[in-house]
């Protein structure tokens, strides 16, 4: 386990620092970082001055009180704003930056040597290149070199400062770092180690109508899609989103279209490189690649006559805000969707404005975003660490812990799974955690490889310690706040410093917090999804990554029944589950069964799968599709 450790408490503003706790101070303003730094990473010297970067300036929005209140406006069926969404320009004009500010940022960039490649049309984000010693001069921040178990990678070695006379404008600089920092949301059943053989990974011909080999096809059985293609509704005449970090080939996602009988447009997809696309690292035949396949092949499965834009960006914080920047900004995605993240502590507040301000902009354009829970439980930040030489420690994931974008949460269906040592059955449909495996992998293999491969994995979910609860989650039956008692404390030894103990992460006790996720679909690898890539199927995949470009499908199906955008989600959901609960015709359908690892699943909302799973044709009726 201890090769896996990569992403341990590395914080974003700083790659330098004691191991002392830093606690989260819940809405409170941060400048530093929320995680003691990773005491392994070592400081090789400065970096190369003539080495270049692209770098993400982030802009504050204006009027944010007024933008609020527009974007709940355009979710509330009694507004006169109901669905009267805005353009890019629109939305500049009124909350973007304005032409002066703007100006003086360039500006100010240009003088410092930047070559300044794009202002988007928001008036809230610049796009630049320069050198490590121009960004020193302008930022006061020297770039060095370091290495993180035998990692390379530059960053700067104090926090970026903004001058005085722009402080009010820049509220983030991103792109310094060439770091990757984003994980993808997926997960496979375990079948090597001890694990080899225990269950047997079914490789066919042809694929479909059974757990670990589902496709979008039997998506649309289990989830009530089917009366929405009886109609007519495929999604024809609306766009696809998107957002990923690695690149794919688009031969597999023709392929598996073409096995499953679906009848698409051989030009639907369209690639549009951000900040010159993937690392070389992640390209088509990378570990990272299978994310970005599936994520094509499940949304545009689901919606098979939409067009899609598939937008490719690096695994750098730059790259990560970049590439919903661009797709927000060109208005031509009805929905977006993203299966990558990174724990929420892990981001500086203006990262996280930065990123906000984007999910604004889309919510005042129309476009829903929605993002994978992630799949290490209720405890986001210990999918990478061992225990118990680290305590658990609850926490959400981001991006998906932003109150504007839908999180994708992850169930469990029924299904008997054949293990070496006999059978493990789940009877009914349940919150997606492996304590339901533990029985079996502890009497059969031992504790110690239930707590490598099993403890911290399920779907995500539970409350933000960032982003305070939201108008729609108030007042809700079963929306929590943070539990007492939340620290991640780690043998030093792990981190090769020392003996002891370290307190990395405090997270205070009943911050009232936005809940996640808001809904669940199946997410568990033993009742998964058939992927073909590389030219080949595989079996036994799953992780709310798939939950995530499914909801983009089943929203676009919607936006082309609406014949229109659906706009801000979450408040619709929430709204809709007011008026049907669980009842005869509901979209809503509730999980009762089972944990995600801490959270139990309940007849009322909770932190473990939202408000439940869907029936697809009820939702869209209560959406307004005729």
């Amino acid at each position: 386990m201890k090769t896996k450790l990569l992403m341990l408490c590395a914080a974003l503003a700083a790659v330098t620092g004691s191991s002392q706790a830093i606690s989260l101070p819940g809405t409170a303003p941060l400048t530093k970082p929320r995680v003691a730094a990773d005491p392994r990473i070592v400081d090789l010297g400065v970096a190369a001055a003539t080495d270049v970067k692209t770098i993400s300036l982030s802009l504050a929005v204006r009027n944010a009180d007024q933008l609020d209140a527009f974007i709940a406006s355009l979710a509330d069926p009694a507004s006169p704003n109901f669905r009267k969404f805005i353009t890019p320009q629109q939305f500049a004009a009124t909350y973007g930056q304005t032409p002066e500010s703007v100006a003086a940022v360039v500006n100010y960039l240009k003088s410092k040597g930047f070559t300044v490649n794009k202002v988007f049309a928001n008036n809230l984000q610049i796009s630049a290149t320069g050198t490590n010693a121009q960004i020193a001069a302008a930022f006061g921040a020297s770039v060095h070199n370091y290495s993180l178990l035998g990692k390379r990678y530059q960053a700067p070695a104090t926090t970026p400062t903004i001058p005085a006379a722009l402080a009010s404008v820049v509220k983030a600089v991103n792109g310094i770092s060439t770091r990757a920092l984003f994980s993808k949301r997926s997960t496979t059943v375990p079948h090597t180690g001890a694990l080899a053989g225990d269950v047997s990974t079914k490789v066919a011909g042809a694929v479909g109508g059974a757990p670990g080999q589902y496709t979008t096809t039997d998506l649309a059985s289990k989830y009530n899609i089917n009366p929405l293609y009886t109609r007519g509704i495929t999604g024809a005449g609306k766009t696809i989103g998107i957002a990923t970090l690695a690149g794919y080939a688009q031969s597999d996602a023709y392929a598996y279209w073409q096995q499953l009988g679906l009848q698409v447009s051989s030009s639907r997809i369209t690639d549009v490189k951000v900040d010159g696309g993937p690392l070389p690292e992640d390209g088509p035949g990378s570990d990272g690649a299978g994310e970005t396949t599936l994520d094509v092949q499940q949304s545009g499965g689901v919606a098979p006559g939409a067009k899609m834009r598939v937008y490719l960006a690096p695994n750098t914080d730059a790259g990560f805000i970049d590439v919903f920047a661009q797709a927000v900004d060109e208005n031509l995605v009805d929905v977006l969707s993203v299966s990558w993240g990174n724990p929420e502590v892990y981001f500086d507040d203006g990262t996280i404005a930065a990123f906000h301000a984007v999910f604004q902009q889309a919510a005042a354009q129309g476009i829903p975003v929605i993002a994978a829970s992630g799949d290490a439980g209720a405890f986001d930040i210990n999918r990478s660490l061992p225990y118990p030489q680290c305590t658990t420690l609850l926490g959400v994931d981001f991006p998906a812990a932003d109150p504007l974008v839908l999180a994708a949460g992850g169930t469990t269906l029924p299904n008997t799974s054949p293990h070496k040592y006999g059978n493990v059955t789940v009877s009914t449909e349940r919150a997606w955690g492996w304590d339901y495996l533990k029985t079996y992998i502890v009497s059969n293999y031992g504790t110690d490889l239930y707590y490598s491969d099993y403890l911290a994995v399920g779907g995500g979910g539970g409350v933000s310690a960032l982003f305070a609860v939201p108008s729609y989650q108030k007042g809700l039956s079963g929306v929590q706040k943070t539990a007492a008692a939340q620290s991640l404390i780690c043998e030093n030894a792990v981190f090769n410093n020392g003996s002891g103990y370290g307190d990395y992460l405090d997270v205070p006790a009943n911050i009232a917090g936005r809940n996640l996720p808001d809904v669940s679909l199946n997410a568990d690898p033993y009742s998964g999804y058939a992927v073909y890539f590389n030219g080949a199927w595989s079996t036994g995949s799953g992780g709310t990554s798939f939950v995530s470009p499914q909801l983009n499908g089943i929203l676009t199906l919607i936006s082309s029944g609406l014949n229109g955008r659906v706009g801000p989600i979450n408040p619709q959901l929430y709204a809709a589950f007011k008026t049907y609960g669980y009842g005869a015709g509901s979209p809503f359908k509730a999980i009762t069964a089972g944990t995600n690892q801490y959270y139990p699943s309940t007849a009322t909302y909770n932190p473990a799968t939202g408000l439940g799973s869907l029936d697809v044709n009820a939702l869209a009726k209560a959406l307004g599709v005729k």
